[in-house]
């Protein structure tokens, strides 16, 4: 697992650094309080903190947490934002099918190798998306 990896901690932090964006959890990590403090733990050992958690309401799949994503986006009116993952919420077998909202996230969406974690390819990627808007 990359979690923590200090090399993927590195690109958040430089993420975070260049485009002034505000973490949100939307994965796992979320759920439950143990995980979350391990998380505030290890983001604080980079000077970084998670500044709000999407719900949870509606479940855990995939589809859910796009949907989740979305209202939170939405509700906040938010112009610059990115969503980055290991797991693929934007699978292109659904492109054909999916409405406005759904194409919306596939343009903010970075998708990270589960091997590699957050490299420099898919930070320079987010950090072009949040200083894009």
């Amino acid at each position: 697992s990359h979690c923590f990896n200090p090399g993927c901690m590195d690109e958040l932090r430089r993420v975070i650094l260049q485009s002034g964006a505000d973490l949100v959890v939307t994965s796992s990590w979320r759920q439950f309080e143990t995980a979350r403090n391990v998380l505030a733990k290890n983001l604080g050992h980079y000077g970084l903190r998670v500044k709000d958690w999407t719900t949870t309401a509606g479940g855990e799949s995939n589809e859910a947490r796009v949907d989740q994503i979305l209202s939170y986006v939405t509700a906040l009116d938010l112009e610059a934002w990115a969503v980055v993952d290991d797991e693929d919420l934007a699978p292109e077998a659904l492109q054909s099918s999916e409405g406005m909202m759904k194409m919306l996230f596939r343009q903010h969406f970075v998708r990270t190798d589960s091997s590699k974690g957050l490299d420099k390819s898919s930070a320079d990627s987010l950090i072009q998306l949040l200083n894009d808007e």
